[in-house]
């Protein structure tokens, strides 16, 4: 395994300084036009620039275009992974403090009042934010977070071209900033009253989340009267999900401001047909589509006395509403290897491995809600994708079902197999996924492989995540890590613990799969205890 994969603080400052860094590019953008309009104006205006002190007038400008080489280097950097862009973080950030600091001393300068002062940290407090952030992302040294993360390879076929994944980020964040832009300019020819920054940034978000609930309940309300199971629903920071069983919730406050979201809406079967899941997949985008038409037709409708129209709020959501909809229709895949709305209508229009692949993955999804279980799956057609995809997270998540389709089988160095291929493909690529699915790694190797070192080292990166999650899998590998290094009394409590939670699960596919894993590992223990006492005898 590749000592240097990301995990916890690694990961979250990776994350920060890609998203500062196309907060940089912007930034960037921003300053050159400044400093191309200044400089126009300046030599088009009244000076006489062979007078040696009228050429202080170029140093704003000039100033300007120092910062746009200083932002663009930092997001270049960072976006490369270049060993400088640290310094260049570091450099970009304290720009964005003395701009702030600049400001407030010359709003000293000019004896304002506490009602002023208050104005300005409305208007400017977020660049103050965006240096200290950009501060304590780029001066901590953490190991991990300095080595650049593998990007995910390039998957063909799958819909999604790499210029466009990389660009997408970048493109949502500048189409944000140019909606705010424009509403903002339509407010005030409109004579309607504008909104300070800080308020317009909490309307934007406000409104953000619920556009996107509207389009995953679009999702979900299609997916239910077609007959799907519904296992996951994610708006922003708030997620549900099946674990164990039961529905749990999770707060995420680093996603407030993403306004993404996530539907986990399964069939029931392996034959479901599939126009039912196109129909769930257009839904949400649909949704977004016409709630911001609709929107948009009331805004700009003759204003009366209602509150709702006096504001501008409903130009806002529906121009919102527009951008999130074609963002959803662009076939996109992230860096965790989520594909869009768009990119899953293309695979799922596909008649080739990607048609397949959609079906594979949802069929997978539905084990926690129906009958279905892993010896159920179509091994051939995982089989085959499994081939064709050696590599990113849609690989190894493939061989990480013909792992459980073998053990399900009884088929011990088939599974072992294919959790081998699966090992590889992690080393070479680092995906995010949650622990749960590392202890598939420790109990594979302990049970199936009899590999302690192995095991072993599965189990530091598992607890490197420090999962929050103590379920069947985590105690299940706990017991299995112990009883393939020898010790029988922890192996044993852990399996107790395993086997309890395994026992409370309700009667669906994947739990009764989670019992037969119990089941074996007791009987390695059975044997294990009754070869020791013969040998002491």
């Amino acid at each position: 395994m590749r000592a240097g994969s990301p995990f916890g603080g690694g990961l979250r400052l990776h994350k920060l300084r890609g998203f500062l860094a196309w907060v940089f590019a912007f930034t960037a953008l921003v300053c050159l036009r400044i400093a191309f309009t200044t400089t126009l104006q300046t030599i088009h205006g009244h000076y006489n620039l062979l007078v040696l002190r009228n050429l202080l007038v170029l140093l704003p400008p000039a100033m300007n275009a120092v910062q746009c080489l200083v932002f663009g280097a930092a997001w270049w950097t960072i976006w490369k992974g270049r060993p400088s862009a640290r310094r260049w973080g570091i450099a970009a950030s304290l720009i964005y403090v003395l701009i702030f600091c600049s400001l407030a001393y010359f709003l000293y300068l000019s004896r304002s009042g506490w009602s002023e002062f208050r104005l300005f940290l409305s208007m400017f407090w977020v660049i103050l934010a965006i240096g200290i952030a950009g501060l304590i992302a780029f001066l901590r040294r953490y190991k991990q977070a300095d080595e650049p993360i593998p990007e995910i390879p390039n998957i063909p076929g799958d819909g999604t071209n790499r210029v466009v994944n990389k660009a997408t980020r970048f493109v949502a964040f500048a189409a944000a900033l140019w909606v705010y832009h424009w509403w903002h300019g339509w407010l005030g020819a409109n004579g309607i009253a504008e909104t300070s920054l800080l308020t317009g940034i909490a309307l934007a978000t406000l409104i953000g989340l619920l556009i996107t609930l509207l389009h995953e309940l679009c999702h979900t309300a299609t997916g239910l009267v077609l007959g799907m199971r519904l296992c996951a629903f994610i708006v922003g920071p708030f997620q549900w999900r099946i674990r164990d069983g039961k529905w749990s919730f999770q707060f995420k406050p680093a996603e407030i401001l993403s306004a993404g979201g996530a539907t986990g809406v399964v069939p029931g079967s392996m034959d479901f047909p599939r126009w039912r899941s196109l129909c769930m997949m257009a839904a949400g985008p649909l949704m977004s589509l016409v709630s911001g038409v609709l929107a948009l037709w009331i805004g700009f409708a003759e204003r009366g006395n209602s509150r709702l129209q006096a504001n501008g709020l409903p130009v806002l959501f529906g121009a919102w509403s527009l951008v999130i909809c074609a963002m959803n229709l662009v076939p996109i895949r992230t860096k965790d290897g989520q594909y869009s709305d768009g990119a899953m209508i293309y695979q799922s229009l596909s008649s080739g491995r990607w048609g397949d692949f959609r079906r594979i993955m949802a069929a997978v999804g539905s084990t926690v809600v129906t009958p279905l279980r892993p010896r159920d799956y179509d091994i051939e057609t995982i089989l085959r994708l499994a081939r064709s995809i050696p590599q990113g997270r849609q690989g190894l998540l493939l061989r990480l079902y013909a792992y459980s389709y073998f053990l399900d089988h009884g088929k011990l160095s088939d599974a072992a197999q294919a959790i081998r291929e699966a090992g590889l493909i992690y080393q070479q690529c680092s995906t995010e996924i949650p622990a749960e699915l590392l202890t598939v790694f420790v109990f594979c190797n302990a049970y199936i492989c009899d590999n302690a070192a192995a095991a072993r080292g599965w189990w530091t990166h598992v607890q490197a995540r420090k999962p929050t999650q103590l379920n069947v899998d985590y105690w299940r590998a706990y017991s299995a890590l112990h009883w393939v290094e020898g010790n029988l009394k922890e192996a044993n409590e852990a399996w107790k613990k395993s086997n309890e939670l395994a026992q409370q699960l309700p009667k669906a596919g994947a739990y009764e799969f989670d019992r037969y894993c119990c089941v074996l590992l007791r009987k390695v223990l059975d044997e294990s205890a009754v070869a020791r006492t013969a040998s002491s005898i």
